[in-house]
């Protein structure tokens, strides 16, 4: 994956667009946005570059945003920005990522990103890849087990070891958890905690401060909280 995605932005209001690109700017996600007001700019510059997200407006000083969906026989990751939530079903008839009704936040936005990016072919091979996997070898002493990720309830940090917490038991494991992490599912794996990273399968109760794995009881650390509720809000857990 790039390090930095690249946004067109399609808006005729000025104020509206300086406010989309300040907040582009302050996920540190983005390259400098290149922005349009009307459809047929956007269309030339749509088939001849790049574009990784288009965020759209739908009244334009041409044609309306949706006539450029139709225009385009493929089209990136659309985020629509409207103040005409009246015309929200139409424009999901274009697999559109989501629709931002006008004014909206930040962390507002941030959530249509999120869903963009998920929908961005790359991602899309990875986690299809990633998901597919139903196994994964560790390290145990000089060897190298095979564990079934099904099996796996939670995984803890444990000195400078790991302990893999199964259905049949518990493994120590010469890796870092982070290592671990990074050759799990991100959809079925969270870490919740600097010691801890959960098997999301398993999960089968969740409380302010705690979520419980099969008959364990898991802390949520302090910094990890916002991601976690959002990644429960994202996979349509929690709502």
């Amino acid at each position: 994956m790039k390090n930095k995605f690249a946004a067109l932005i399609v808006e005729d209001d000025p104020v509206a667009a300086a406010e989309l690109d300040l907040f582009l700017g302050r996920t540190n996600m983005f390259e400098k946005p290149t922005v349009y007001t009307t459809v047929m700019e956007s269309y030339s510059h749509l088939i001849g570059q790049t574009v990784d997200i288009l965020f759209l407006d739908l009244e334009l000083r041409d044609f309306s945003g949706l006539e450029l969906l139709r225009l385009l026989e493929n089209h990136p990751p659309v985020i629509i920005t409207s103040s005409h939530v009246q015309l929200a079903i139409d424009c999901f008839e274009f697999d559109v990522a989501d629709f931002l009704s006008k004014p909206y936040t930040y962390t507002r936005l941030l959530r249509g990103i999120h869903r963009a990016i998920q929908k961005l072919p790359s991602i899309q091979t990875s986690a299809e890849d990633m998901s597919s996997k139903k196994h994964i070898f560790l390290q145990t002493g000089r060897a190298s087990e095979r564990f079934e990720l099904n099996d796996i309830l939670y995984i803890e940090a444990y000195g400078i070891y790991v302990k893999v917490i199964t259905k049949s038991g518990v493994v120590v494991v010469n890796q870092m958890l982070s290592s671990i992490e990074k050759d799990l599912p991100a959809t079925s794996f969270l870490r919740i905690h600097r010691s801890f990273l959960i098997n999301l399968e398993h999960l089968n109760r969740i409380e302010p401060n705690d979520l419980w794995v099969g008959s364990f009881q898991i802390p949520v650390g302090l910094s990890h909280k916002d991601k976690v509720r959002q990644t429960l809000k994202n996979n349509g857990i929690i709502d």
